[in-house]
């Protein structure tokens, strides 16, 4: 967890992310960019001490961290976590688990994780460490129940990365957990609009001795229309099968070609064109074939040229 804590506070140390700049955090930002560390310290010192800067505090504890002085980490990220700076609460939450100089204290790393999970200014970014203490019981008692409902509202929250559902929705599908994955994936989709969950879900509804392939083109659709055109080639591919209950060859010829020209691709004309050359595949079409291989070579794709004039 120690890369957390300098990864943290990385952005800035190097840029600066608060809507008004402190001077000495700028300052000390133009140090760090010229590689004058101990200058740059000073400034985010004097920031935190003289003006009260949480982020200026935040840097300072990093550098001291970096530099294995790990009690005046602790009190600088502790100004900062005070003033609900949620990445500094964070590192400390880090620290206590780490054991960085301090007594490990699982409780009181759980503290930390909490007050960074719930934030004021960002519910979602800080929330993986807490609902991960409660699911195993680290700190506390073991509680899932609470676990998820941590990570589904902060897989929701507005001010959070619409991919938090997406990765949420791995830990537990890694962890063998469809039914939650799927739960989490569902939130990013519909919720986030988030196109890994959206195709992660059709994915998951391919699989098994019960696949539900009008839920799986529905999630591809959605996934689609967001303008991922390998989603919209792989539903074109799910309507080409005869063998599933939504074949339909109109529906795969429209999304065969959203899929081919609505970003002029020619990779992807050329891989619509190789699949109609495809006896055993559900739109055997030489002649299809041949329109998109001149679309690939409309788009600048050589290899689409030869094949077009191997087709008669």
């Amino acid at each position: 967890m120690k890369k957390v804590v300098l990864l943290a506070a990385v952005s800035l140390l190097l840029g600066g992310c608060a809507l008004f700049v402190n001077e000495n955090l700028k300052a000390g930002n133009a140090a760090m960019k010229s590689g004058n560390y101990e200058e740059a310290m000073r400034y985010f010192q004097t920031g935190c001490n003289g003006d009260g800067d949480r982020y200026s505090c935040n840097n300072f504890g990093v550098y001291s961290h970096q530099n294995k002085d790990y009690v005046q980490a602790v009190a600088y990220l502790q100004k900062a976590c005070n003033m609900k700076y949620e990445n500094s609460c964070e590192a400390l939450g880090d620290i206590y688990s780490n054991g960085d100089g301090v007594t490990k204290d699982y409780k009181k790393a759980l503290n930390y994780y909490e007050q960074a999970c719930y934030s004021a200014s960002s519910y979602s970014s800080n929330c993986d460490k807490t609902a991960e203490f409660y699911k195993n019981g680290i700190g506390t008692e073991k509680n899932e129940a609470k676990a998820q409902s941590i990570l589904e509202r902060a897989c929701t929250d507005t001010y959070g990365s619409k991919n938090e559902c997406y990765n949420f929705g791995m830990s537990y599908l890694n962890s063998g957990d469809v039914e939650k994955a799927k739960n989490f994936f569902e939130l990013g989709c519909e919720g986030r609009h988030s196109t890994s969950s959206c195709i992660k879900l059709s994915s998951l509804y391919m699989q098994g001795s019960q696949k539900d392939y009008f839920k799986a083109s529905s999630y591809l659709e959605k996934a689609c229309n967001a303008w991922n055109m390998e989603s919209c080639y792989e539903l074109a591919v799910l309507y080409a099968d005869r063998k599933n209950p939504i074949a339909n060859a109109n529906m795969a010829k429209q999304y065969f070609d959203k899929a081919c020209t609505a970003k002029k691709d020619a990779d992807m004309c050329y891989k619509v064109g190789l699949l109609y050359t495809d006896k055993r595949g559900g739109v055997y079409n030489m002649q299809e074939a041949k329109s998109y291989f001149k679309k690939a070579c409309d788009f600048g794709l050589k290899d689409g040229c030869n094949a077009a004039k191997k087709i008669q």
